[in-house]
């Protein structure tokens, strides 16, 4: 359940951050802001599995990564304001999101440990 919860909160943060880019951004413009929308869904689902999960590593890093990269795929597939120009930036864009996603990740993780937890 813990997994679902991180994936659902997840994807909600990544649809609001891309739905408010896209009503303040004209389209094609700034794509290197599209990064947000993994990045902070990163950051919110590593924050709910860290927060209320359980597991090691392996579990964190799939409840972190499930959202970004699923939605990366929906993105590159089924939306008709698709820019792709072919299966390798579709590819590309996936793995992005997904290194996007875990700097996010790496960023709730210093936080907890170096801030909320110092030793």
């Amino acid at each position: 359940m813990d997994i679902i919860r991180a994936w659902v909160v997840g994807a909600v943060v990544f649809v609001v951050v891309d739905f408010i880019l896209g009503l303040v951004l004209p389209f094609g413009s700034l794509m290197f802001l599209n990064f947000l929308c993994p990045l902070l869904a990163g950051v919110a689902a590593a924050a709910v599995h860290l927060w209320s999960g359980e597991g090691g590593w392996v579990r964190h890093a799939v409840a972190v990564l499930g959202a970004p990269i699923l939605l990366s795929v929906y993105y590159a597939l089924f939306t008709p304001w698709n820019l792709s120009r072919g299966i390798l930036m579709d590819i590309t864009t996936g793995v992005l999101f997904a290194l996007a996603a875990v700097i996010g990740a790496v960023i709730v993780h210093a936080v907890e440990r170096f801030v909320l937890r110092p030793e």
